[in-house]
């Protein structure tokens, strides 16, 4: 399997998901519901990121480790989780 194809499926369904949010702000429909659309699109996203840094630790950083590089993958993920967290 390629390496972000679960992240890039769910990112064209959030992608869709945020469509419908569009239109439905268009359409001047209920605050609440268009909020819970816009937190379920929050949440793909969410997965789609924990997917492709799910991708990175198993790939790019085991691929650093064998070949005796892993502290700039290191930093890298250290960098991403003081943004995340």
């Amino acid at each position: 399997m390629p390496k972000h194809k679960e992240a890039l499926k769910t990112l064209k369904i959030a992608l869709g998901q945020l469509n419908a949010v569009i239109k439905m702000t268009e359409d001047e429909r209920y605050c609440i519901d268009i909020s819970n659309q816009v937190e379920a699109t929050v949440s793909l996203l969410k997965k789609a990121q924990r997917n492709i840094i799910k991708d990175h630790l198993n790939h790019c950083l085991i691929e650093s480790v064998k070949e005796g590089k892993s502290e700039e993958k290191l930093e890298e993920i250290n960098n991403l989780l003081k943004k995340l967290i």
